[in-house]
């Protein structure tokens, strides 16, 4: 018996949910300690780390895209419900169908576009780090694949939930 909270689907959705879920942490927690760090380096020490800002926006990028598809495999994403409620439940089914093939859309343009930056940026450096700035710019079209991926995958989780009668206090 699984918990509720428990990732539910195949081994390989939860490996890379569990993968993915430990990069998030891991970004988060990388980028607080810089926070933490250059801001006791500012106001005690009246000194500055310089690398710290660019690696904090390195990192949340790289944290926001790893998180969306952690978002999209749990089907979490805000989304306007009310529509949703006006309909019997064939209607609604067709609702999150239509919200579903537009996100994934929406997912395979930004990994193209991502791609298209990645090219753009491919001999330019981080003026602070050094390193390529693709290698912050790939956040885009992994995040975004990776999303698609694990919309795929649970694409069809939430059909039972569709055919429940909703909240009537909505």
């Amino acid at each position: 018996m699984t918990s509720p909270s428990a990732p539910v689907g195949s081994g390989f959705e939860r490996a890379l949910r569990s993968t993915l879920t430990a990069i998030s942490v891991l970004m988060l927690a990388a980028y607080f300690v810089a926070v933490l760090l250059q801001v006791f380096y500012r106001y005690v020490l009246n000194d500055s780390i310089f690398w710290a800002e660019e690696f904090v926006r390195a990192a949340m990028v790289w944290g926001v895209m790893v998180a969306s598809a952690l978002v999209a495999a749990s089907r979490n994403h805000i989304r306007v419900e009310l529509l949703e409620s006006w309909l019997p439940p064939a209607g609604r089914r067709a609702v999150v169908f239509a919200a579903n093939s537009l996100s994934l859309a929406f997912c395979l343009i930004l990994a193209y576009a991502g791609i298209e930056l990645v090219n753009r940026t491919w001999f330019q450096l981080s003026p602070m780090l050094e390193i390529p700035k693709w290698w912050v710019y790939v956040a885009i079209p992994v995040g975004a694949g990776l999303e698609a991926l694990l919309m795929l995958l649970t694409w069809r989780r939430d059909e039972g939930v569709r055919d429940a009668p909703l909240d009537p206090t909505l």
